[in-house]
């Protein structure tokens, strides 16, 4: 390779890694889409079985630690003297506040987070009035925007409308997005929680716990498949839509920590 290829190569390979630091964390926001009354022209197979994927990532859920303050004891000799207590200085304060704003908190990945730190409610509420669709498994959550390779498949619904959504970056930030509906998708697909996902992060490929897809227990019965399968190059801050005559997704993908207007 001639010196002058060679630069751009290096360029290249330190601009992507550059793009990645800048995009290291995001937030996530699904929504699932049914289609009730919506007729397509369309035709759809008809298959014993189904498998979405062989792994996906089931999310926390956040609980609030408990405390019950009435079994805390404490010993009878112990005494608190809030006289020997100094007053902090002026400067020290104000220097500690500085660096408390400056201080950018990383938040846990892969947890569901409450319905008040959703972005997409108002638009939730005004797509529902559409007559035929319905909206379910609104949740959001916080990752690391890694490779292809790196990134799992998070499964965000289980009902009659099996979904699962990866967002990774390749030359740019892109969304995997899979749904399906008829046979049971997810029950040949390994469900791992975010303990065994980083255990697999670790031991690489002596970690493996997909199934193998499983025939129907009557091989003659068969189901219309409705299937999503799309994969898109998508801009942050912006939600998108992945569409189906029978079920769709709608999908923010935010930067962390969010800009100021």
């Amino acid at each position: 390779m001639s010196p002058f290829f060679k630069k751009i190569a290096l360029l290249s390979m330190i601009s992507s890694i550059l793009f990645c630091e800048e995009q290291s964390v995001i937030k996530v926001e699904v929504a699932t889409i049914v289609w009730d009354e919506i007729t397509s022209d369309e035709r759809f197979d008809a298959v014993n079985n189904y498998q979405l994927v062989k792994e996906a990532l089931v999310l926390e859920e956040y609980q609030e630690p408990e405390f019950n303050f009435e079994t805390l004891e404490l010993e009878s000799n112990i005494t608190f003297d809030f006289n020997f207590l100094e007053t902090i200085p002026e400067f020290l304060q104000t220097t500690n506040n500085e660096e408390e704003e400056k201080q950018i908190i990383n938040p846990s990945f892969f947890r569901v987070l409450e319905r008040s730190e959703h972005e997409l409610n108002g638009t939730m509420r005004r797509i529902s009035q559409v007559d035929g669709l319905k909206l379910n498994n609104h949740r959001a959550w916080y990752q690391p925007l890694g490779s292809e390779q790196e990134m799992p498949y998070i499964l965000v619904s289980t009902e009659d409308n099996q979904c699962i959504v990866k967002v990774f970056q390749s030359r740019y930030p892109r969304v995997h997005a899979k749904c399906a509906m008829g046979p049971d998708a997810l029950s040949s697909v390994s469900l791992i929680n975010k303990s065994e996902y980083r255990i697999r992060e670790l031991l690489g490929e002596n970690f493996d716990r997909s199934k193998d897809a499983k025939e129907s227990e009557n091989s003659d019965e068969k189901k219309t498949l409705y299937l999503l399968d799309e994969q898109r190059r998508i801009k942050l801050d912006e939600f998108h839509y992945f569409d189906h005559p029978k079920v769709g997704l709608l999908v923010g993908v935010y930067k962390y920590p969010k800009e100021e207007d």
